[in-house]
């Protein structure tokens, strides 16, 4: 099922590419655009994420990341070796931790804060009509957004020890995210997300029911796990939680 719907999207993309009109365009101004926006987010990620010293604990704390092998859902482990630091871990779990807490916050962090900044918010919109690549873009940041859930992502961050940590990250991470999702908005002419693809806003709204107990399950059973209590049937339970949420958003990292 899953192989007939990846040929299915494969052929739909590619028979919207052929059919786009003709209106489609490049200027090398929205180069400059790109490349200015671009500089701008890395900068905000490096500085607030990648050279963060809370980011690493609180990743690991308020996520399942630690848990993932129970799972067994990998060819390989979560990190390249023993050491705990970013740079260590591999890009696949960092996304998969983060999309399990309902963060997601690999797929939109830094984007509100270069859109916000970037000066001509009508060039914006213009290259969001006529350039494919920005108009991609900001569909696939809208759509990350769209499967966050900060209300339940509160309730992993929970889990972190360390009270004012928990608090710095995150503020931090709700502040960028409310930041995004307004300058996303404000890009397409929008007054919620995903109002111009309801196919794809009835799909959410329809499993959001189903993956959200799972979470909460999967909260209760982290914070019993991290308490002491290690048993086959609670990490067998915590396993299938790992497995449902990543059936249930349809990201796996």
């Amino acid at each position: 099922m899953l192989a007939e719907r990846n040929l299915e999207l494969m052929i739909a993309a590619s028979l919207e590419a052929l059919l786009r009109p003709g209106n489609a365009r490049f200027e090398p101004a929205w180069n400059a655009a790109i490349d200015r926006m671009a500089e701008d987010s890395f900068a905000y990620y490096v500085q607030h994420v990648r050279d963060n010293p809370d980011i690493v604990l609180y990743f690991e704390q308020a996520t399942p990341a630690l848990e993932f092998d129970l799972a067994k859902i990998g060819s390989r482990p979560a990190r390249r070796s023993a050491t705990r630091s970013l740079a260590d871990l591999r890009a696949i779990p960092w996304v998969f931790g983060w999309m399990q807490s309902r963060h997601g916050l690999p797929g939109w962090f830094g984007v509100g804060y270069a859109l916000e900044r970037f000066p001509d918010q009508q060039m914006l919109r213009t290259m969001l009509d006529r350039f494919p690549f920005f108009e991609d873009m900001i569909r696939n940041v809208e759509m990350g957004l769209a499967k966050c859930d900060l209300s339940i992502a509160r309730l992993y961050a929970d889990l972190v020890e360390d009270a004012g940590l928990r608090d710095r990250m995150f503020s931090l991470i709700s502040e960028e995210f409310e930041r995004t999702k307004a300058a996303i908005l404000r890009v397409t002419n929008q007054r919620e997300l995903l109002e111009n693809n309801r196919v794809l806003a009835r799909s959410i709204r329809l499993r959001n029911p189903y993956v959200d107990p799972m979470s909460l399950i999967q909260v209760e059973l982290l914070r019993r796990k991290r308490a002491g209590e290690d048993t086959p049937q609670l990490n067998y339970a915590l396993a299938a939680t790992i497995n449902g949420i990543s059936a249930g958003l349809r990201n796996t990292g």
